[in-house]
């Protein structure tokens, strides 16, 4: 049996089909499709674009797709999972069955392969998400920037903003954060940066790029810097906690929590902060990584909604056959 899992994001959206053992036959990548962001009529053109390049890929196998998951960025409400699945539907037979979730389980799936758990996604914006083994599910912010995403890279930028104009105003002792924000906007004086970032096409991610620079200032061991991420760390530290506290009971039980996003790239630095919260909370946790793409994971999610066990051969086979476009 194939299935198709797809994971869509505000920037790409991959799709992938694959059988039941894992075993991938095709595998596209289109634009974003969060339909929040990009708009209905864009998402459309997008997906009817991913459904066709599969299509022209594995055309026998395509024919043979019993079920679709999608796990696509914006789709947290009842009102936009109708609107995408209603842009998927047309484009397979009656027959294929279609389910249209939040990409926070997507993201789950490729650290626990379909196993319960929590997975705490920190890129741009934050959110922790978890299911338990009655596949109840919970979240914990993902509520945008401007209502928190505490531990995401925009509120590092943010706060990296703040303290270097706080020393600025001799609020706070000097932080190298000034020096290294001048010299990556090229300008004279700090307050020089500030149209550059009201100015900004996208002044939210701008600003998340800079955790960089608050990356850069911790291996000089300045010391703002190192609040700021200790701050920031003990923030996903809480959520993960705050998350394993209402979906699992207090046992001695051990719950798996993946770590996605550009953030984690810099776990060495963020570790030891969210580490001792969760510690500090009483929760028993195994921190893992994403062992197959996103989209592996809505492949696994469609598997599972056909009521098919994920074997201990599923990873290996789709690891090795799972190939770039």
């Amino acid at each position: 049996m194939y299935v198709l899992g797809i994971d869509g994001g505000g920037t790409k959206t991959t799709g992938i089909i694959a059988t039941s053992k894992g075993e991938v036959v095709a595998k596209a990548t289109v634009g974003g499709t969060n339909i929040n962001s990009t708009g209905k009529i864009a998402v459309q053109s997008e997906l009817q674009k991913l459904i066709r390049e599969l299509k022209e890929l594995a055309p026998q196998n395509f024919l043979l797709v019993k079920r679709v998951f999608a796990g696509m960025a914006g789709a947290g409400n009842i009102t936009n999972q109708d609107a995408l699945k209603a842009i998927l539907q047309p484009l397979f037979s009656s027959e294929v069955s279609i389910t249209i979730d939040h990409d926070a389980i997507t993201a789950l799936y490729s650290g626990t392969i379909g196993k319960p758990g929590v997975v705490q996604i920190a890129g741009t914006g934050a959110i922790t998400y978890g299911v338990n083994e009655a596949s109840d599910r919970a979240r914990v912010g993902g509520w945008g920037h401007l209502f928190g995403d505490q531990g995401s890279g925009y509120a590092i930028g943010r706060d990296a903003l703040e303290a270097a104009f706080k020393a600025r105003d001799g609020l706070i002792e000097q932080t190298v954060l000034s020096d290294l924000l001048i010299q990556h906007f090229n300008k004279e004086e700090l307050p020089d940066i500030i149209p550059v970032i009201y100015q900004a096409e996208n002044p939210k991610k701008l600003i998340s790029s800079l955790t960089v620079l608050v990356m850069k200032a911790v291996e000089r061991n300045d010391l703002m810097a190192k609040h700021i991420i200790d701050q920031n760390g003990a923030e996903l530290g809480l959520a993960i906690s705050a998350l394993v506290k209402q979906l699992f009971s207090q046992g001695n039980d051990v719950i798996r929590v993946v770590l996605v996003g550009g953030l984690f790239n810099r776990y060495d630095v963020l570790k030891e902060s969210i580490e001792r919260t969760i510690k500090n909370e009483g929760i028993h946790v195994d921190i893992i990584f994403p062992k197959i793409l996103p989209a592996g994971g809505a492949v696994v999610a469609a598997l599972l909604e056909e009521n098919i066990e994920i074997d201990e051969y599923f990873l290996e086979t789709f690891n090795r056959t799972n190939y770039d476009n």
